[in-house]
Parts: C-alpha cells; sequence; structure tokens
C-alpha cells in the first residue's frame, strides 16, 4: 500500500510542479512564488494523512510549549486538533505536544538553504521543555534502540552501568522520538545525491571549522532532507535504521538516496502516526523488503570537558558512479536454524531472559548436547533473533514464529507485523502456481 500511494502522490507532484510553471511562470514575486510551493506541499501531505484523526495541515503557523516560548514561523505543519488561530490572519499557535511534523520548503534547495531550514527548523527544538510524554513516545524509543542496537530496551538498573556511549545513544533515541518531525521540502536544487551530499558537507565543514558549534548535533538535524528526487535520511529507527555493530568507532547518523522521494516522507509520517494513533501495520501493506540507501554520515561522541560533551562527524565519500548506481531492495527472508538453535528460542520464549554463564539448566543442555554455544549465539545474534548483553540472552523479536518445511528445513523470524505469515503464504501461493 505505501508504495502504491507513494508512486500515487509522486504523480501528483510531478502533474502539480508542470502546472506551476506553465500557468505561473510569469509571476516573479517571492513570497507568491514561496505561497505556491508551501500550498503544493500542504496539498501533498493532506492526501498523505488518514482521515478521522483529527489531523490538520497549517501553513506559516507557529509551536509554543508551556511557559509561552514561540518557535520561528514555519511553512507547514501536520497538527492534531484546532490550536489557537491568529486574531486577524489564517496562521496558528500549536502546543509542541500536538505538532507531528514540521515542514521548511523550498523552491530551490542549496547549501545555504540547507542550513537556513536547519535554523528554522531547530527552533522546534529550542522551545522543547520537560512534560509527560505520550505512552507512544515511549513504545517508539523502545522499538528504535531495539533495531538499531540489537539489544532490548534496559531498565533503570542496567542503565546506571551504561558507558557514556551507551548512555548519549540512549538519550539521543529518546529525544529522536519525543521531538516532532522535521522535514526539509526542496523541489529544486542540487539534481543530483552527490551534489546534495558534497553541498551539505561543506556547509557543515564551514560552519564548524573553528570547532564544534552548538545546535550541530546529531540530534539537531532534521529528520529528512528532500531535494528533487535525492534525499537525505536520518538513522534513528524511526523508521530509518542501519543497525550498529560492537566494533563501530562511528556509528551512521545520516544516510542518502538517489529515489523514491515520496516513499521515504511516507514512512516517516505514516510511522509516527501509526505509534501515536496506534494504527495496524497493515496499512504499510505486506511487501517488508528493505530499503537500500548510501552511508553517508557518521558520528561518535568526544568529550571536551568533565561536564560537556561534543559530537565528531566522518563522511563517506562516494563517487558519482557509485552514487548512480540503482538502489535496490533487499527482500526480507526468516533464518534458517537448526533443531539446537530451535531448541535455544524455544527456551527464550519462555523466560525473560537466560544466563548464558550461570544458569545450571542451559550449562547442562549445552555439555549434554555438545552444542558449540558461542558459535551459535553468534550466529543467532547476526540473524537479530536474540541479544546478549552482560551475559544475559534474551529474545530480541516480538512474536517469533517458527516454521518446519516438508524437506524438514526450520525457519525462524519475527511475525510482529505478519512478516512471517506473509512470506510464507508468498511461498505457498508460488509453489502451487508451479505445481
Amino acid at each position: 500500500m505505501i508504495s502504491t500511494f507513494a508512486d500515487l502522490l509522486e504523480q501528483f507532484k510531478r502533474y502539480a510542479l508542470s502546472k506551476i510553471e506553465l500557468d505561473d511562470q510569469d509571476i516573479k514575486h517571492t513570497v507568491a512564488i514561496g505561497d505556491n510551493f508551501e500550498g503544493l506541499t500542504t496539498e501533498l501531505l493532506n492526501r498523505a494523512v488518514f482521515k478521522d484523526l483529527n489531523l490538520k495541515m497549517v501553513e506559516r503557523s507557529f509551536v509554543y510549549n508551556d511557559s509561552g516560548v514561540m518557535s520561528d514561523e514555519l511553512d507547514c505543519m501536520l497538527v492534531v486538533g484546532d490550536g489557537i488561530k491568529m486574531s486577524f490572519a489564517n496562521r496558528y499557535k500549536y502546543h509542541i505536544k500536538d505538532v507531528i511534523a514540521a515542514i521548511q520548503v523550498k523552491k530551490n534547495l542549496y547549501a545555504n538553504d540547507i542550513d537556513d531550514s536547519h535554523q528554522n527548523l531547530l527552533s522546534i527544538i529550542n522551545v522543547s521543555e520537560p512534560r509527560d510524554a505520550e505512552p507512544f513516545v515511549g513504545r517508539m524509543h523502545r522499538d528504535a534502540y531495539k533495531v538499531l542496537t540489537s539489544k532490548e530496551l534496559p531498565n533503570k538498573d542496567r542503565r546506571e552501568r551504561f558507558s557514556d556511549r551507551e548512555n548519549l545513544l540512549y538519550h539521543y533515541l529518546m529525544m529522536e522520538a519525543f521531538h516532532p518531525l522535521r522535514i526539509v521540502f526542496g523541489y529544486y536544487g542540487y539534481t543530483s545525491e552527490y551534489g546534495l551530499r558534497e553541498g551539505f558537507v561543506k556547509k557543515l565543514e564551514t560552519i564548524c571549522k573553528d570547532g564544534p558549534v552548538q545546535g550541530y548535533s546529531p540530534g539537531s538535524f532534521p529528520s529528512l532532507f528532500i531535494c528533487g528526487n535525492n534525499t537525505i535520511i536520518k538513522n534513528n529507527g524511526m523508521p530509518m535504521a542501519m543497525p550498529l555493530t560492537e566494533d563501530e568507532f562511528y556509528f551512521h547518523i545520516l544516510a542518502s538516496s538517489n529515489s523514491k522521494p515520496m516513499y521515504h516522507l511516507l514512512e516517516l509520517i505514516w510511522t509516527r502516526l501509526s505509534y501515536k494513533f496506534e494504527i495496524s501495520s497493515d496499512i504499510f501493506g505486506d511487501d517488508f523488503d528493505f530499503e537500500t540507501v548510501h552511508p553517508f554520515l557518521s558520528c561518535k561522541e568526544r568529550k571536551m570537558d568533565e561536564t560537556s560533551w561534543g559530537w565528531e562527524f566522518l563522511y563517506h565519500p562516494l563517487t558519482r558512479k557509485q552514487l548512480s548506481a540503482p538502489l535496490v531492495s533487499t527482500p526480507w527472508e526468516p533464518t534458517e536454524i537448526n533443531k539446537d538453535k530451535y531448541s535455544i528460542l524455544n527456551v527464550l520464549t519462555q523466560v525473560e531472559f537466560v544466563d548464558i554463564n550461570s544458569d545450571k539448566d542451559f550449562l547442562k543442555f549445552i555439555k549434554t548436547e555438545k552444542i558449540d554455544v558461542e558459535k551459535i549465539i553468534k550466529e543467532l545474534s547476526e540473524a537479530r533473533l536474540i541479544y546478549i548483553d552482560e551475559g544475559k540472552m534474551g529474545l530480541l523479536v516480538d512474536e517469533l514464529y517458527t516454521v518446519f518445511t516438508p524437506d524438514g528445513k526450520i525457519f525462524a523470524g519475527e511475525n510482529k507485523s505478519g512478516e512471517m505469515t506473509s512470506y510464507f503464504s508468498k511461498q505457498i501461493l508460488q509453489n502451487l502456481k508451479n505445481e
């Protein structure tokens, strides 16, 4: 469903742009031109959101907090409810808790426009202040943490033993779930993914040439940049997820793509709406393929002094040729396992975790069955079926399904959103067609 809808939005965007170019080419007034593109963006997003959720699109409006502090004027916002209408203008003020997404619109997006949009959207974070988060924030934080770190969200006792990196990552993802989405939407500008990446990085290098600058941390970057057909996407697990590994010095913070901008926009907004309103994951359809992206910017924490931290960024330079190759989705597949792995997974469905160093039943089992436990744990971890944290092993998937096929094979995988059910239903249909 999401792919079909994204294609329809892409067609509408092309039609609308051609109409603007044809009907309004004689308009030279800067504000009027801006209104045209803000209106188009509003119309696109109106078509992208669900009915009966009390959602609205407002233009040139503001975000405020409990203390009355106001954001900069924001081009477009996807909001819940009526807000406060300004006395003599078709503009609104919305409390930050009622803002789903804020969109800064640019006809042309180049380096200075990227930074201007960054600063504009940063004003939302600047008006954010402590408040009781809605329940969906915790659920989204947990799922993002799991998909990026390959570990279960830790309890308070475990967090007290966090390393500095674990602590920063935990709070970074918490704030990503807490803050509204921030999106930069440029219709023209850089014509290639290479140009967008280079323009972004060179501008960032210029800004930070003399050292760390406040407002340019991983959390400050917008969730998504769209420039024509190219995108820069934040890797925060909401939903874009390039998992971190234990041996990485830097971790991916931004990725880029040369296709499907409307798909990435929809995925970002629909994910947020699905958590907030507990909408079934069926809205995304039964295609669980992973969208391939290019690594763009990574970061690592850097301790500046005893009380403050900064960030180091690492650019992944790719050539025009490397970036021009079509991005091909990776099909979702279950993991084939043996009987020993099945036995371990089966135990984990019945207990919260197993201490692999001291659990007597577990140690007896691996000794009796002569299991290479290090090899099995490594393979199950790489398959993202289990996690290990401080010697404790637990299930990483929320809804484990195992399937025994007629040829004697065993498969395991996540079925929280119907992944296993969909995969094997398609396999059965394909086998029937081949008979």
